[in-house]
């Protein structure tokens, strides 16, 4: 799915940024999927998801609580699990294959470390995808170390200015920097936002202004 595909930042940060996507067929199995989406998201809780959130009822982890977001999911959701360690992610693809829920699942991550957490697990990679960044008016964007932030939202609800203000805030000790990635995490819908990844780099934005 393209809209985690464009996350920026280093290698090292990256390494700490996955996102599950699981999605059924609207024309095969759409209809009776909302409980094989409810079993993902109790499935993902067992590996500690840093973000869920689903695409039906439009929220995440920073808005709401596991079990609310739970209950409101529905047939034919889009519904996604954001992991910062690639042990829990492992886990989780070990669990959803022993699964085997007939849903579409793809994985958004740093492509030689998503490959070989598949095959820890026996899963053959299907498809890849690759960002080949951005082009056009690019002096119109966000600066760049405002996009490692902004990109964390595929859906481009957190701007660079918003961004910003934050680092502003963290800077003057009005907030800390784990307080700024959960106010932000709450504009991305979906819950593809990574909130401890975003903290280290609202931190490390402040440490440098």
């Amino acid at each position: 799915m393209s809209h985690t595909l464009h996350r920026e930042g280093s290698i090292e940060s990256l390494k700490g940024d996955y996102v599950v996507l699981c999605m059924s067929s609207q024309a095969l199995n759409k209809k009776g999927s909302g409980p094989k989406f409810q079993r993902y998201f109790e499935l993902a809780r067992q590996f500690h998801p840093v973000n869920i959130g689903e695409n039906k009822n439009p929220g995440s982890l920073a808005a709401f609580d596991y079990d609310t977001i739970v209950e409101k999911t529905d047939d034919g959701c889009v519904c996604l699990a954001v992991f910062d360690d690639p042990k829990n992610l492992i886990g989780f693809l070990g669990a959803l294959k022993k699964e085997d829920l007939g849903l579409s699942v793809v994985v958004s991550g740093l492509m030689d470390q998503v490959k070989a957490c598949c095959d820890q697990v026996g899963l053959k990679v299907h498809t890849v995808n690759l960002s080949l960044g951005t082009f056009g008016k690019t002096e119109k964007m966000a600066g760049e170390k405002e996009r490692e932030i902004t990109t964390m939202c595929g859906h481009g609800m957190i701007t660079g200015d918003l961004v910003l203000y934050h680092v502003e805030r963290i800077r003057k000790g009005l907030e800390t920097a784990e307080h700024a990635s959960q106010e932000v995490c709450k504009l991305c819908i979906c819950g593809a936002f990574n909130p401890v990844r975003g903290a280290k780099l609202f931190q490390a934005m402040a440490d440098n202004a």
